[in-house]
């Protein structure tokens, strides 16, 4: 894969992070600690992905987000506004995590789900289909929530 990854003069991109690819981290954004943006992934705005956390392939990660410790984002999907995707979390295919949700601990989030408001996911549950998951809502434990 050839490097042609762009950060802005505003964005930072710390010693032990990588942007690889087609990359692009822009605005106020900022990549540190063991954290990788490669592929097609855009991080902007405000947003930061930090620890080991890995965005890639075609994900977006805007706003005032936040990817931390070993979350993944990939695929399609989304993390903006002040969403957070921590722990070994993931957020996969055209997924789309916003506003104050939380997804943490070994939680996935896929296919064309939606999480927002102040929804949160955790533990090993699992959000996928054409879920959505929204306002003070909790999905924890092993639960597995499908949408159509």
């Amino acid at each position: 894969m050839a490097n042609t990854a762009y950060v802005s003069a505003t964005a930072y991109v710390g010693s032990g992070a990588v942007v690889f690819g087609n990359a692009v981290v822009l605005g106020n954004a900022r990549v540190f600690g063991n954290a990788v943006v490669l592929e097609n992934a855009v991080v902007l705005g405000n947003a930061e992905v930090l620890g080991n956390a890995v965005v890639f392939e075609n994900a977006r990660v805007f706003g005032n987000a936040r990817v931390l410790e070993n979350a993944r984002v990939f695929g399609n999907a989304g993390v903006f506004e002040n969403a957070r995707v921590l722990g070994n979390a993931e957020v996969l295919g055209n997924a789309v995590v916003f506003g104050n949700a939380r997804v943490f601990e070994n939680a996935v989030v896929l296919g064309n789900a939606r999480v927002f408001g102040n929804a949160v996911v955790l533990g090993n549950a699992e959000v996928f289909g054409n879920a959505r998951v929204l306002g003070n809502a909790e999905v924890l434990g092993n639960a597995v929530v499908f949408g159509r």
